[in-house]
């Protein structure tokens, strides 16, 4: 059984899952709640836009079904045995679980990616230490959302969900925007959060060489989401 934790902070409902791909299952609970399939906005390192199921079928002489007879928390697990991390956003547009897509993401290797996916990358200049830590530090300001949001606006009569993969957070000023109050409006505007933890993203990519880990980030989001 796969793990969601549900926590309430300052009034909004966030949810916590392990692998990115395991947010599948909120993201269908809030679905259900809303009656219509809503939009995420996601901020992750990767795009994590293959097609449902690519791997799988790369591996199996027949193709898998990409379609679930329902989105019922069963339905869900019996699919996440056999999706992989980076396939989830396809399979939830194909079911109705999500209208669509916005990922501001670090890294855009995509390809096939599903119509209904906006992906936002803006690369930093060069891969010098210096400018990729001026660049992650950038991830919760106001400016750097505004522009990235400017290039891909939210759908205005569509809920939406802020959905977070902690990979996409490089060290602590990452964590400590100058002026978050953008991502403090999106927090409130949300149906709901979801976070992935991802822990073995975490400490591969982030820039503190071990410092700060999945714990420190997901303790400043939460501070955050909580008014602090």
């Amino acid at each position: 059984m796969t793990q969601v934790l549900q926590k309430n902070i300052n009034g909004k409902t966030v949810y916590l899952v392990e692998d990115h791909h395991h947010a599948l299952l909120p993201w269908a609970l809030e679905r259900n709640k809303l009656g219509i399939a809503p939009h995420v906005l996601t901020l992750d390192h990767h795009t994590d836009t293959l097609p449902a199921f690519t791997h799988y079928d790369e591996t199996h002489e027949t193709p898998h079904e990409k379609k679930i007879a329902n989105l019922s928390g069963n339905a869900i697990e019996n699919a996440l045995k056999d999706l992989r991390h980076d396939e989830h956003f396809d399979f939830a547009i194909r079911n109705g679980i999500l209208a669509s897509a916005t990922i501001f993401s670090h890294v855009n290797f995509s390809r096939d990616v599903n119509p209904a996916i906006r992906i936002v990358h803006d690369p930093p200049p060069d891969d010098k230490r210096e400018t990729l830590a001026a660049y992650y530090a950038r991830a919760l300001e106001t400016e750097f959302l505004a522009a990235n949001l400017r290039r891909a606006p939210l759908p205005p009569d569509t809920p939406f969900l802020l959905d977070i993969d902690l990979d996409y957070f490089k060290g602590e000023k990452s964590v400590h925007p100058e002026n978050s109050s953008l991502f403090r409006e999106l927090i409130r505007k949300s149906a709901v959060i979801t976070i992935s933890r991802e822990r073995d993203w975490v400490r591969l990519l982030n820039m503190d060489f071990g410092k700060r880990l999945f714990p420190y980030f997901e303790d400043r989001l939460f501070r955050i989401i909580a008014g602090e």
